[in-house]
């Protein structure tokens, strides 16, 4: 478990790239054609008859929305290419192949064979791109990688996907590593770099040190970045990793994110000396709001540092990750651990054949608290283990282990129920539970246990052994609504009659089937598989979820107009799938856009507060932040007093409670709610509260003094839409009226961008810089500042001295 502290510190290389404004491409829209074998940099490039021929051809120009850069199939370049210029979500500027044939092929051992910095609308596919360098892993030198996007000034970047590419290196001992998205600013950096970005359906392998790495650096300390906020709606899908001397896909800094339908396998190969970064397959590190989910990792091992090789890790200084559906088989390490973190679940996911032979433990799921920074979370609070299928089927491993790695907070809050144990017959060492001192696990029951016969079953509990359930039961009080039943190896029977048909309600694709039968231990889900062809074959890369009823609903990343195809198995508590599957298909509907919103249940933050929602005090006079959150009610609170604020309720005492929206842009937003505003609980002498909503100083809902909510009665959110410059803040206020008597109040408010206004200078004060190709401006003002909005926006923005592309968003 004993990472590098420094895991990019070789983006401080990166972090010395400044920009340089090149020539400028033809017009927006326009395709260009690069072949090594037929081409000439002086052609105009615009046809596939009379292309370039370098790649220094492209990194000198800066290029503009909608353009396209076609390179010739079965080329290859031995150099690297810096791309220019930025695109828009509707105008991507693309690079990828034409004619047929191989993928062109991009060589070099240069820091970054393909780069780019600061930029924003690219689209990178079917490319084949391979770092050549001949330098060792733990060599002084710098990293050879494939692809690397930098971010290192200010600005609102958004909209690069990476998708269907070959990313290779020269095997697991080199100093080479796949893609990189990387943030490098100064300390305390805590707001948003870029969103939605998509690294998806490449195939990664042969290269030392990680396939996939998104992560922070700060360039004031040398260190890693901690907020989680820089990043937003990272996109990790569809990849398979593999060949690999260090580390599978490390997502840092990211936020509202997700890793689904990668396949990682035989990482962490590195058998040499001088690596001290403990490899895991698949984890999110200092990241909140992260679904790690339908993800396959095998064959980890440790590159020799005795640390990790786990399949998958909540890593240090996450909150409120998601681990699910995921099967994570045959490592070195352990299926699944943790490190410090808050707030997490791990469900429903199957973990088996895993050695535990490192040091975080020997259970095939691992909790553990190690962190290298212990300043800015420690402890493990609030996870959920449940409704996991764990087969401990190898030599001295359990199912469930604990260990306190780091000082700090202590643990609190975690459980451990409903899971499904296999005991596999025959393995000696094994045992349910290796409980460690100082590492307590507060909730374990509900567990259903699976062995040959009786009713033996062996446990560790700070330092002390127990060998029948009985006596576990007795000392620890746990486990008492827990079962143990004889294995059964015997496949339920088939589902069958599957239906398929889209449902514009739930904006799904809604399915039901006719129940399968089993006569062992009891059925109990169903796996659903999804394709865009027929007659496929089930794995995790295509499954969708799970249900324990004849009827699911998928709503996993559906395209709108899409044929999708299902396949529907049964599972017993065994782990025995059904021989057979139904079939069911249908076409999805239109899927709406997705709009940039801000639900407090969604993005509340346990370990720090912004940089969207913060919660505070206000006394009559003065607005100061809540100091401490509290765990046990999930809520930020003002010292031993009941004011607080929690992920949807607030709770006044004497001082009112308050949650502000801090708005990251200039823009028109929309207030509301998903659920009306009422009180939890009364009692004697309750007398409600009063509610009111203010934009910076100046109240807006109600029209004037307080809303009133009282027990019994609700109270509808309002739906207020109002114009906001960045920095602006929204608060919603809970005052406790009479008194502080049983005045905890649900209030979810959300906040959705209705548009992004692309400039908020002012105009008077920078005559003539700007003009507009096309498209109005109207004034929008605050207080006594000038804003301006601009409507029906088609084409390019002109600033004197040069011309960049505008971020549509």
């Amino acid at each position: 478990m004993a990472k590098k502290c420094v895991f990019v510190a070789w983006i401080f290389v990166i972090a010395m790239i400044v920009y340089v404004q090149n020539d400028r491409a033809y017009a927006a829209g326009t395709t260009y054609y690069v072949s090594s074998s037929t081409g000439n940099d002086n052609n105009n490039g615009t046809s596939a008859g009379t292309p370039w021929q370098t790649l220094a051809k492209i990194s000198n120009l800066t290029f503009n929305p909608g353009d396209k850069l076609l390179l010739k199939s079965g080329d290859t370049w031995n150099e690297s290419v810096t791309l220019n210029g930025s695109g828009t979500s509707l105008l991507p500027i693309q690079i990828t192949a034409y004619g047929s044939g191989s993928k062109p092929i991009i060589r070099s051992s240069a820091p970054a064979v393909v780069s780019m910095t600061n930029e924003s609308g690219w689209i990178i596919s079917g490319l084949d791109i391979e770092c050549t360098t001949s330098n060792a892993l733990t060599s002084s030198t710098t990293t050879n990688r494939a692809i690397v996007i930098t971010y290192n000034a200010e600005g609102s970047w958004s909209n690069i996907t990476i998708d269907g590419n070959f990313v290779r290196g020269p095997g697991i001992n080199s100093n080479s590593e796949g893609i990189l998205i990387s943030a490098v600013y100064p300390t305390n950096k805590h707001s948003e770099v870029a969103r939605n970005i998509v690294i998806s359906h490449n195939e990664i392998y042969m290269l030392g040190w990680r396939a996939i790495g998104v992560a922070g650096w700060d360039s004031t300390l040398s260190d890693n970045h901690k907020s989680s906020a820089l990043f937003r709606n990272v996109k990790v899908h569809n990849n398979v990793a593999s060949q690999l001397g260090n580390q599978g896909i490390v997502i840092g800094n990211s936020n509202h994110s997700t890793i689904k339908w990668n396949l990682v396998h035989d990482a962490g190969q590195y058998a040499g000396t001088g690596v001290t970064w403990g490899p895991g397959g698949i984890w999110p590190v200092a990241s909140s709001y992260v679904d790690v989910m339908f993800n396959e990792v095998y064959n980890m091992s440790d590159s020799n540092t005795g640390h990790d090789a786990s399949g998958l890790n909540i890593d240090w200084s996450n909150e409120y990750v998601n681990v699910q559906y995921n099967y994570a088989h045959d490592n070195k390490g352990n299926g699944v651990t943790t490190m410090a973190n808050i707030n997490s679940r791990i469900t429903d996911n199957k973990v088996k054949g895993n050695r535990g032979e490192t040091s975080i433990g020997s259970g095939q799921i691992a909790l553990s608290d190690f962190t290298a920074d212990t300043g800015r979370y420690s402890g493990l609070k609030n996870l959920v283990v449940a409704n996991n299928l764990i087969v401990v089927d190898q030599a001295n491993t359990s199912a469930l282990s604990s260990k306190d790695a780091s000082p700090g907070d202590p643990w609190s809050g975690d459980s451990f129920q409903n899971n499904r144990i296999i005991m596999a017959n025959g393995t000696s060492g094994t045992s349910a539970y290796k409980i460690g001192l100082s590492a307590p696990v507060d909730l374990i029951n509900d567990n259903r246990f699976y062995q040959v016969s009786g009713t033996a079953l062996q446990a560790e509990r700070f330092g002390v052994s127990y060998n029948t359930m009985a006596a576990w039961r007795s000392a620890s009080g746990f486990d008492l609504g827990s079962t143990i039943s004889a294995l059964d190896s015997v496949a339920p029977g088939n589902p069958s009659g599957g239906l398929a048909a889209w449902n514009s309600g739930s904006l799904g694709i809604s399915l039901s089937w006719t129940a399968a039968s089993d006569t062992g231990s009891g059925l109990n889900h169903y796996n659903i598989y999804r394709s865009t062809t027929p007659n496929f074959t089930p794995a995790y890369s295509n499954m969708v979820g799970e249900s324990t009823t004849a009827n699911f609903t998928d709503r996993q990343e559906l395209q709108s107009g899409t044929a999708y195809y299902y396949l529907i198995e049964a599972e017993d508590n065994n782990g025995n799938i059904s021989s057979g599957t139904t079939s069911a298909g249908s076409t999805s509907g239109t899927i709406p856009a997705s709009t940039r919103k801000y639900e407090a249940v969604k993005d509340f933050g346990a370990i720090s507060q912004g940089p969207v929602w913060y919660y505070h005090k206000w006394n009559g006079t003065t607005y100061t932040s809540l100091a401490n959150y509290y765990a046990p009610w999930r809520m930020w609170r003002d010292g031993s007093t009941f004011l607080s604020v929690g992920e949807n309720l607030q709770s006044p005492d004497g001082s009112d409670s308050v949650r502000t929206w801090i708005a990251p842009e200039d823009g028109e937003i929309t207030l509301s709610s998903n659920e009306t505003i009422h009180m939890l609980n009364t009692g004697a002498g309750a007398d409600g509260v009063n509610v009111k909503i203010l934009k910076n100083n100046a109240q807006i809902w109600p029209a004037s003094d307080w809303q009133q909510v009282s027990y019994g009665t609700t109270v509808s959110s309002p739906a207020i839409t109002l114009d906001v410059i960045k920095g602006d803040a929204v608060r919603f206020v809970v005052n406790q009226n009479s008194n502080n008597l049983y005045d905890t109040v649900y209030w979810n408010p959300i906040v959705t961008y209705n548009s992004i206004y692309l400039l908020s200078e002012n105009f008077e004060s920078s005559t003539g810089r700007w003009t507009v190709q096309s498209g109005s401006w109207s004034v929008v003002t605050d207080s006594a500042s000038k804003k301006y909005r601009q409507t029906d926006y088609k084409g390019a923005l002109q600033r004197q001295g040069s011309t960049r592309g505008a971020t549509t968003r």
